[in-house]
């Protein structure tokens, strides 16, 4: 599978073929894992928050356990406008 890295916003991607990739945060933490896997090329990719996440991050050889939290956020005030940020 081929792998676009985008050093920053506009710049020319990094492409790179590679059978496996994983997506870290800053403090290390997997995120996205993915593998090139059989004769037929077939791609398994996951994310944190997919229920199958741990399994694959197991399949790949990845021994580490990843805790997700859920923040209950208090619902808006009466009359207040939800905005988001920008969208491109």
């Amino acid at each position: 599978m081929i792998i676009e890295l985008i050093p920053y916003v506009g710049g020319e991607p990094i492409r790179m073929s590679v059978a496996q990739f994983v997506v870290r945060q800053d403090n290390g933490t997997p995120i996205a894992v993915g593998a090139e896997y059989g004769p037929d090329n077939s791609q398994a990719v996951s994310c944190i928050g997919v229920p199958d996440f741990e399994r694959i991050l197991r399949v790949l050889g990845i021994r580490e356990t990843v805790v997700v939290h859920t923040l209950q956020m208090p619902k808006p005030m009466p009359g207040a406008r939800l905005i988001t940020g920008p969208t491109s």
